[in-house]
């Protein structure tokens, strides 16, 4: 059996200008996403409630400005990709605003650049037997490579404030070599991907109680919660989404050029 899950998407203005090519695609191609509920939380200083309504026509849907309450500031230098803080506050989004807000059993991310493209029955119920904490699409590395490293640090440091990492060993997973640009392992990216809710809470949990206000111990929100569910036992399931309608595009020019090409197909 499927469970009950809510969408959740967060737009900015790079975001909203995205998902204005593909919400198009999930109507058409993921109807079933308009009989569950949805959240979009957003920068409210970027964009505006009715502004996001404009795009993302939903019978169910919920918006909620992000960061509330203001005044939180989001790690970064913009040194790099990793060091962004428009970034990182959108991530941190998703764990927060998916822990308060949501009130189904699971949650669905789906990043404002992946088109649908087909299959409606693209969830798998034999996915949910072992309740798992994540089910996404599978991958083969972490970047920045420290970023599993560092987790490692965070929870060992933090076990008096947070006692669940008692008992828990740390996951030392390191690159092979110092001067590699990735960490090679298992491990998932959530572009599209159902997470629990109550995992999601002991998530923004962890991240309350040890880190600044409303961010998360790294700046990657499956990388962190990739991390709480495999140094706590949760289980993880993996999966081609792609090969279940979804595929997910990197650039503006190809999420238009994508975007159409789903819209063109029946």
């Amino acid at each position: 059996m499927i469970p009950d899950y809510t969408t959740v998407v967060g737009l900015d203005r790079k975001h909203l200008v995205q998902i204005g090519h593909t919400w198009p695609t999930w109507q058409r191609h993921k109807p079933a996403i308009l009989q569950r509920p949805m959240i979009v939380f957003y920068d409210y200083q970027q964009v505006n409630e009715d502004e996001i309504r404009e795009v993302v026509k939903h019978p169910q849907l919920t918006t909620v400005p992000w960061p509330f309450p203001p005044g939180a500031q989001f790690k970064g230098d913009n040194t790099s990709k990793w060091d962004n803080p428009q970034r990182n506050k959108m991530l941190c989004g998703f764990v927060y605003v998916a822990a308060k807000h949501v009130k189904t059993r699971y949650w669905l991310k789906i990043d404002c650049d992946v088109v649908a493209t087909g299959r409606d029955d693209w969830i798998d119920p034999a996915w949910f037997v072992d309740s798992p904490a994540i089910v996404a699409h599978r991958w083969a590395f972490t970047k920045p490579p420290n970023q599993m490293d560092l987790l490692d640090q965070w929870a060992e440091q933090n076990q008096n404030k947070f006692p669940v990492f008692g008992g828990t060993e740390p996951l030392n997973l390191h690159p092979k070599s110092p001067e590699s640009s990735r960490l090679r392992h298992r491990r998932i990216i959530s572009w599209c991907g159902l997470f629990h809710t109550n995992f999601t809470r002991l998530c923004a949990a962890a991240a309350t109680v040890t880190c600044e206000p409303l961010n998360m111990p790294c700046p990657s929100q499956d990388g962190f919660m990739f991390y709480m569910a495999k140094r706590l036992g949760f289980p993880i399931v993996t999966a081609d989404l792609k090969k279940r309608g979804w595929s997910h595009w990197s650039t503006m020019k190809n999420v238009v050029k994508y975007s159409q090409r789903a819209m063109e197909n029946e």
